[in-house]
């Protein structure tokens, strides 16, 4: 990335979730960048039909396929489980759209899935109004997460979607496919909950935007009452995370990664890397030992793109005590939220260096992100019918 372009990299990073209403930590995004956006369209049903490591791994390769775009492969993004939003500087713009183009056609051609892909100026997002600012949260030394404010991201993804405006952004078919999925790895089991179950929470504030941060902050400061502070919410404890040998699942990565090379033979590789790193890991050979403790801290499993999105692990009865909280706010007008309740956690990784530069992308296993903003549309729907 050019000088001209690292204002993210230059960007001093939050240390906790609950900075993200302080505006001293976000920047303006250039007005002459873009925003590479991805969504799986019938995303709900193919989670239904048990597809869920598919549509996440998908969403996943279009981060990694961005990324491997940039030297230093760093970037701002955000991954919301059946898609992901991407800014990209003038410099990448056709790079980008090649990459774009690559994934759809992976996303076809492996797994039968339709991935809608575009690519939006922000000078289209200012010109309408809106903003997008960026800061970036410090989950480890190895990962931090971009956090994003101003509306302009939402606005960027409802133009994708309009069936007027949207062919405008689409990546036509006709654009020559070139993608990189170097770092996509889906090698963990899922990861049962630390407690009882597992939260994936999603958060909008609809209230006058000058009262967005107070809406924020109480929220956050509500769930750091009911479950503790971000280590005792994590949800993945070290001891649970295994290593899986299941060919459907190494499949995943297989048909990402090499596509129509993919094969019997270099199935048997993956397995045979899985049972060294696993050896590895048992008897710290080569300082494996300590790998676990690097992934866990280099996870996504709390951020922000003006919709706060969680995933954390506590007790029924905290769920409860929350969604109780978020039902008054709801009730005042001042958010809409959607929450998905399951056991397990499901792990897609994007690794460059397995002691270093990495993250781990958290969503809740069996729907997760997906159906929790389900149950966010539909209140999000009611609230629009009482306004009318």
């Amino acid at each position: 990335m050019s000088p001209t372009n690292n204002f993210y990299t230059s960007i001093k990073p939050m240390s906790n979730i609950s900075q993200l209403t302080d505006p001293r930590f976000y920047h303006d995004v250039p007005d002459d960048w873009y925003i590479a956006l991805s969504d799986v369209r019938g995303s709900t049903r193919a989670i239904e039909a048990g597809r869920y490591k598919e549509v996440c791994a998908v969403a996943a390769a279009g981060i990694a396929a961005q990324l491997n775009l940039f030297e230093m492969r760093d970037t701002p993004f955000v991954f919301g489980g059946d898609g992901a939003s991407v800014l990209i500087p003038p410099e990448y713009y056709e790079q980008s759209r090649a990459a774009l183009a690559g994934t759809r056609r992976m996303a076809r051609e492996q797994f039968d899935l339709d991935l809608r892909v575009g690519i939006v100026p922000m000078r289209d997002v200012l010109d309408a109004g809106h903003l997008i600012r960026v800061a970036r949260l410090e989950m480890s030394p190895n990962f931090q997460q971009a956090i994003f404010t101003g509306g302009g991201l939402r606005h960027a993804e409802d133009l994708l979607k309009d069936a007027d405006a949207g062919p405008r952004y689409d990546v036509p078919e006709d654009v020559a496919p070139q993608a990189d999925f170097y770092g996509v790895e889906c090698r963990w089991k899922q990861i049962p909950s630390r407690k009882q179950e597992v939260v994936t929470l999603m958060v909008m504030a609809t209230a006058a935007p000058s009262a967005h941060n107070d809406i924020y902050r109480e929220v956050l400061e509500r769930i750091e009452a009911i479950y503790g502070d971000t280590k005792d919410r994590h949800p993945i404890a070290l001891s649970d995370v295994k290593m899986t040998f299941s060919p459907a699942t190494l499949s995943i990565e297989g048909r990402i990664r090499h596509e129509e090379r993919y094969s019997a033979r270099v199935l048997a590789r993956m397995m045979y890397g899985s049972l060294k790193a696993m050896v590895a890991m048992i008897f710290n050979i080569g300082g494996w030992g300590g790998y676990k403790e690097i992934m866990h801290a280099a996870t996504d499993h709390e951020k922000f793109d003006d919709t706060l999105r969680m995933v954390f692990s506590g007790t029924a009865d905290q769920r409860r005590r929350l969604t109780a909280h978020l039902d008054s706010l709801h009730a005042e007008g001042r958010i809409v939220y959607g929450v998905h309740i399951g056991q397990h956690t499901l792990i897609t990784c994007i690794m460059y260096d397995y002691f270093g530069h990495q993250m781990h992308l958290v969503d809740g296993a069996n729907g997760g992100y997906t159906l929790a903003a389900k149950g966010m549309k539909k209140q999000m729907a009611a609230l629009q019918n009482d306004a009318d």
